[in-house]
């Protein structure tokens, strides 16, 4: 087909219209919809909003299997691509870059030839996370239509395939132990109980009897050894269709299937009791580690998928309450009166009183990276009961809806009576406090915000409130509405725990939120998982895209702060800093003083952190406007975060020469745009793999 010759304004309205691709998907997508739900809505909208382009479809590769289109729109071809290393599909999925390719290309392989007389040439673009990877393709009626609009449009929906994949992964996964969550639970339950028929199905509930303590003395670095080594040890202990999940802290949750009879489930906890008596090692001391179990076995408990979760963490409970010679304690509904029994009553009705008149207040600060400074601190409630502060996780799961809205009111409160005393002080800081999503659907709750601000004469915009995401909060009608009251206050807004949920990330466009709190599970290990600080890079363009702030939770080192510090991250939070302390503790350390984090600007890490940022921004010169570039300077040893790795990393030698060499070429115009900007890519996405990999590899 000839080559449409256009105009700058053609090729911006082109622009526009893949521009407009974008956000129609991230709009069109329901909340439950998933990572499918979003790519189909994606391929519609690209097809949608451009006329030029005719056939658009994904793929995900599986050993020994033919690629084939999901979701084949526009042209109807179905092909089954075999796997061959010269095809086009294979190459992208094996380089992992993007690639243009000419139908009149004298090579294209069979199964294109038959749309030569619709398409000119199509874009591929890989995408996927760990262990699966996956394929786009877009097909353009026109020749030089990719090159003319740029691939980085295609690139970025390349990214959010990625992203959501991600998100969809992490929120089935525990990020310490790799085990699946609560999420995967009740899935995973609900199957289980439609296929166990006449056999029995054990639930077991297990917790790490004075974890709090271990931790404390030792250290959660330390913890999470134990955590781990636990996790690993049940898991071996396992049959191989037996599932081990991580509900969160130190509770675990076994899943124990196609039991025959009684005497197999005996087995199998004898197992698990052999395991542990070995002594943990942990830091050159051993550890003995007690457990409490609780189960309960369907069909015997016949209750539903929740009620039977629920049985087994009563007889935990019973068990943790009644140490006996029992290595479990079974759940005997003749004992538990739910959620009536005097046992649960007693323990709701204690902590209601402490309510009252013993809720402390404590602050986290977060750091504003730039000028290392405070000027914001987070509100975490805790209560007092003969002279020991418990944390949220010991009373929150006892308290009503009601009674945790009174604990987020208290702590409102205490918040801005303290700002206030602080404000007369001389000292400046925003604090944000925490509100469950349902809670800000209530006008009492609105209406109390209000009033606690004028009391203490707080201005609207040194308080933050902290929804929590997920809870199906986002899917109201009177959701944005409440939002938008709070926002003509003057308050500001932030989604925390960002990434429990991939559906609230596709509509924050629509919500009138200030910043958003990226949950720890995305940072707390980069140190371990250098390779997600691609995603937190990802994420923080979104993020500035949508001219919302973003704060990283979870940074507990100094090397993972100078990481996401050189990545551009302004706002971040965590044990690194300062763990939740008392209002002294604050005033003394933190307000008006500039905080000076130990460097680790010689680790591999920050390295990686860096280089990904130079390379992203010179890519973006190199295509826009490459003679700008002095290719002596940019490469000089000196400003170049490579040079100081060659001898750690030999292969960077090597990389880093070609790297350069490309780049002098794009500068000089000895290449196609097109070729080179796909060899730089290439060169770049192999550097950082080497890095990622001798990372990981110390680790």
């Amino acid at each position: 087909m000839p080559n449409p010759i256009k105009n700058a304004a053609a090729i911006e309205r082109d622009r526009s219209a893949l521009f407009s691709a974008m956000l129609q998907a991230l709009s069109a997508v329901p909340a439950d919809a998933g990572a499918y739900g979003f790519l189909n809505a994606l391929c519609q909208s690209i097809l949608d909003n451009n006329s030029t382009l005719k056939w658009a479809w994904y793929a995900f590769q599986a050993p020994g299997k033919p690629l084939r289109p999901y979701h084949e729109l526009g042209i109807q071809h179905h092909p089954d691509i075999l796997e061959n290393p010269q095809d086009p599909c294979y190459q992208v999925l094996s380089s992992n870059t993007a690639m243009t390719y000419s139908l009149d290309n004298p090579d294209c392989p069979k199964w294109l030839l038959p749309l030569r007389k619709q398409l000119s040439e199509i874009i591929l673009v890989p995408f996927g996370i760990e262990g699966q990877k996956a394929l786009g393709v877009v097909g353009s009626s026109e020749s030089c239509y990719f090159e003319q609009v740029g691939t980085e449009f295609f690139s970025a929906f390349a990214y959010m395939g990625d992203m959501i994949m991600s998100l969809q992964q992490h929120a089935r996964r525990d990020p310490l132990t790799g085990l699946y969550n609560r999420m995967e639970l009740d899935d995973r339950l609900e199957q289980a109980l439609h296929t166990a028929d006449q056999r029995l199905l054990a639930v077991a509930m297990l917790d790490l009897d004075n974890f709090k303590e271990i931790n404390e003395k030792l250290g959660r670095l330390a913890g999470d050894q134990i955590l781990v080594e636990f996790s690993q040890r049940i898991q071996k202990s396992l049959r191989s269709h037996d599932i081990i999940f991580r509900m969160g802290g130190d509770e675990f949750v076994l899943l124990i299937e196609n039991l025959e009879r009684w005497a197999d489930l005996e087995v199998v906890m004898e197992r698990i009791r052999m395991t542990l008596d070995r002594a943990f090692t942990v830091n050159q001391s051993e550890l003995r580690i007690q457990v409490s179990i609780g189960v309960t076995v369907y069909p015997l408990d016949d209750g539903k998928a929740r009620d039977i979760i629920h049985h087994a963490d009563l007889a935990l409970h019973q068990a943790k309450r009644h140490k006996t010679a029992q290595f479990y304690t079974l759940y005997d509904p003749s004992s538990f009166y739910d959620p009536n029994t005097p046992q649960i009553i007693a323990r709701q009705q204690r902590f209601r009183a402490l309510l009252a008149e013993h809720v402390v207040t404590l602050y986290q600060p977060i750091i504003h990276t730039p000028s290392g400074r405070i000027h914001e601190l987070e509100a975490l409630a805790r209560l007092e009961e003969n002279g020991i502060l418990l944390e949220t996780g010991e009373f929150l799961p006892w308290l009503a809806a009601e009674d945790r809205r009174k604990l987020s009111c208290t702590v409102l409160e205490q918040a801005a009576r303290q700002w206030r005393l602080w404000q007369d002080a001389g000292q400046s800081v925003s604090i944000a406090v925490n509100f469950e999503p349902q809670d800000l659907l209530l006008e009492e709750v609105i209406q109390s915000i209000e009033n606690t601000l004028l009391r203490f004469q707080m201005p609207a915009g040194q308080l933050i409130i902290e929804v929590l995401e997920g809870d199906e909060f986002l899917d109201y009608a009177s959701a944005k509405a409440q939002l938008g009251r709070l926002k003509e206050l003057g308050v500001r807004i932030a989604l925390d725990d960002l990434g429990t949920a991939y559906a609230s990330l596709l509509r924050l466009k629509d919500y009138p939120f200030d910043a958003v709190k990226l949950d720890q599970a995305f940072s707390r290990h980069l140190e371990k998982r250098p390779r997600d600080l691609h995603f937190l890079a990802s994420m923080l363009e979104m993020a500035n895209g949508l001219g919302v702030e973003l704060i990283v939770e979870g940074i507990e080192n100094a090397e993972v702060f100078s990481a996401v510090t050189a990545l551009g991250i302004r706002q971040v939070q965590g044990y690194a800093i300062s763990r939740p302390i008392s209002v002294g503790e604050i005033s003394q350390r933190f307000l008006g003083q500039q905080i000076s984090m130990q460097s680790s600007s010689s680790s591999l890490l920050v390295s990686l952190a860096r280089f990904l940022v130079l390379a992203k921004g010179l890519r973006a010169v190199l295509q826009s406007m490459p003679q700008s570039i002095n290719v002596q300077l940019t490469c000089d040893n000196l400003s170049c975060p490579l040079y100081p790795l060659m001898n750690i990393i030999p292969s960077l030698r090597e990389q880093r020469a070609q790297l350069q060499q490309v780049i002098a070429d794009i500068v000089g115009n000895h290449l196609s745009s097109e070729y080179s900007m796909e060899i730089y890519d290439h060169l770049t996405a192999n550097i950082l793999n080497a890095m990622a990999a001798h990372i990981t590899a110390q680790s």
